[in-house]
């Protein structure tokens, strides 16, 4: 509403005409409460500190969004301090096509952008849906800093190079030494980045004549593979090391080569740099490296080739044979491009439709075998393990064309139900179908036992399976706003959702001294995306049975953080670890403050004396 009309309407007084206005404001209204319509404050919201507004008013020529959830979860007042009068996410009529669409959440309290980046918190919008739920401004500066590592990760980590500043590859010796180290660790097998005896044509190619076709290619995949194998700490003899950030940066130098010449050398120097960049937390960046990959994936015909590779049909999986490693290359970039579509929201690069999505035979037995091992002996025909499931990517990928893509924003509530009803048991039946040492639980806690042939792939395993719990379920959180009568499916799964969410943080508290300290990135997206899911729905619904829970829960998050293993603390992560301790404390102090306000107005609403805003709540 325009703030002229509400000076008219101050000015006017109680005895101005009521055409097409109410008396009340938006929190009197909600209330059902008399409201003197004082200006800029009524009486009840300057007793308060409330915003005194009117917004509601801007609705009235269109269906009513059900957007608030009062003390008792049954209200269907709109909460106009929330709404957006744009936007119809509500199906009003099945033969009008603009009421059966929904383009794009209308608040920012049940955003499903909020799962994928907190920086959306930042946004006025959001800090005004905040304050509204606690009563208290957000420390703007404990949410944000302008050097933070994932708002610019690549400064902290890579030089910027030209061609002619690019030192001398290290000698052909000391690369096959990397090489025969790297063939030799548990990486190999997570990331088959390389074939052993391929790669021996690229180092001709790289230390050969640099008019040869191919050679750029060679040798950005020469300097993307020194950088991984030292980000990695691969071998015992890196201490005097190298800077990876610099071969990573002298990689990069090579891209205009390698979109020319498109070669297997090529693909192979881009999948290398989206796992540093992607270890490093740069997602923007990954993000971009996965476009350029698919691309030349698509080119080489890697996306359309079957699964047996082997001339005489010996073997399934031989890593010497180009068509296998190609296809090695594929479903490495089909993992990363699927689980940074649903880490950042947005589309992935690669079109299930146009990709031969059949997995290698006998990929689930060898997958339950491979992944029990801490160390094994590798062969050329050892399968790998890839960096998830290859079975638990294609769900993600089917989340997020089910639930987030733009077709999905004009489901109805009820459709989006059925789909999250659908992926969830497709999810479920992955996980059953997983060897019982690994097999994830439903539901983590402290108190319960783990495996003892735990390792690092095994627990990145069980927190992608409750990131997808999460991801999957929390789409219901748009259901909130309709009335479609599903509000027990919702509920369900908004409480699957959390309890995934309680179950990574638990599962971290456990299992953190047997992961990699490479891993630190990645567990810390899967930290913060589970305080996230708290921290919204404490504000959501601070009279939960679990919202003092929840809060105490985030106290203890600093903690948990610090005790994340790093393999060097760097400037990044000594600025990010600095920051995440004001981040969760905030996120904590104003989840207590939603549950104050709302245990407050509870008493206010049942006609005895307001508590005394003082008190501190036992948590």
């Amino acid at each position: 509403m325009p703030k002229d009309t509400i000076s008219r309407r101050a000015k006017r007084g109680p005895s101005a005409p009521k055409k097409q206005r109410r008396r009340a404001c938006d929190s009197c209204y909600k209330r059902k409460i008399q409201c003197d319509a004082e200006f800029p404050q009524c009486n009840w919201c300057k007793h308060h500190n409330l915003a005194c507004t009117y917004n509601r008013l801007q609705t009235r020529t269109q269906p009513r969004d059900q957007l608030h959830l009062q003390l008792s979860e049954k209200s269907s007042e709109t909460d106009s301090n929330l709404s957006n009068p744009d936007v119809n996410l509500h199906s009003a009529s099945t033969g009008s096509s603009a009421g059966s669409r929904r383009t794009q959440p209308s608040s920012f309290g049940l955003d499903s952008m909020t799962c994928f980046n907190w920086m959306h918190l930042l946004s006025d919008e959001g800090q005004k849906w905040i304050e509204s739920r606690t009563g208290e401004k957000v420390r703007f500066e404990e949410l944000y800093a302008p050097d933070l590592p994932w708002a610019n990760t690549r400064r902290l980590y890579m030089e910027t190079l030209n061609s002619s500043s690019i030192r001398e590859l290290p000698s052909r010796c000391s690369v096959e030494g990397y090489v025969k180290q790297y063939f030799a660790s548990f990486q190999s097998l997570v990331f088959p980045v390389i074939s052993q005896s391929l790669f021996e044509k690229t180092l001709d190619l790289a230390y050969g004549p640099r008019s040869s076709f191919g050679s750029a290619s060679a040798r950005s995949c020469v300097y993307a593979f020194i950088a991984v194998v030292n980000l990695f700490e691969v071998g015992d003899n890196f201490q005097e090391a190298m800077d990876c950030g610099y071969f990573a940066s002298a990689a990069q130098t090579f891209m205009v080569h390698i979109t020319q010449e498109m070669t297997i050398d090529g693909l192979q120097a881009v999948v290398m740099l989206i796992l540093f960049q992607y270890f490093l937390g740069d997602l923007q960046a990954a993000a971009v490296s996965v476009s350029i990959a698919t691309r030349l994936l698509y080119t080489l015909g890697a996306n359309t080739m079957s699964g047996a590779y082997s001339p005489d049909g010996s073997h399934s999986h031989d890593e010497n044979i180009e068509e296998c490693h190609l296809r090695y290359l594929f479903w490495i970039c089909y993992s990363f491009d699927k689980d940074i579509c649903l880490r950042t929201g947005q589309p992935p690069a690669i079109n299930d439709s146009y990709c031969n999505l059949t997995l290698p035979s006998d990929y689930a037995r060898l997958q339950d075998s491979n992944i029990l091992r801490d160390t094994m002996s590798m062969d050329t025909h050892t399968l790998p393990l890839f960096p998830w499931d290859l079975r638990l990517s294609k769900i993600k990928s089917e989340a997020y064309e089910a639930l987030y893509s733009v077709g999905a924003q004009r489901k109805s509530d009820s459709e989006i139900l059925s789909s999250i009803r659908n992926l969830d048991e497709a999810l479920e039946q992955w996980r059953v179908s997983l060897h019982a040492d690994v097999r994830p639980t439903l539901l983590f806690s402290h108190e319960m036992p783990v495996s003892a042939k735990l390792n690092t792939q095994a627990v990145m395993l069980r927190l992608a399976y409750y990131h997808c719990v999460t991801m999957i379920h929390q789409a219901s959180e748009r259901g909130r706003l309709s009335k479609e009568g599903t509000a027990g499916g919702i509920n369900t799964s908004i409480s699957l959702a959390i309890n995934a969410g309680t179950s990574t943080l638990s599962y971290l508290q456990t299992v953190l001294p047997v992961v990699k300290g490479e891993c630190f990135w990645v567990l810390l997206f899967y930290a913060i995306t589970a305080i996230l899911t708290l921290f919204r729905n404490t504000l959501h619904n601070p009279l939960g049975p679990k919202a003092h829970s929840h809060v105490h829960i985030l106290r203890e998050v600093p903690d948990l953080i610090r005790r994340i293993p790093i393999r060097k603390l760097t400037l990044g992560e000594a600025i990010h670890l600095r920051f995440l301790d004001g981040f969760t404390t905030e996120l904590a102090r104003l989840g207590a403050c939603a549950i104050s306000q709302a245990e407050q107005e509870a008493v206010v609403l049942s006609g005895t004396q307001v508590l005394d805003s003082g008190v501190e709540y036992p948590l």
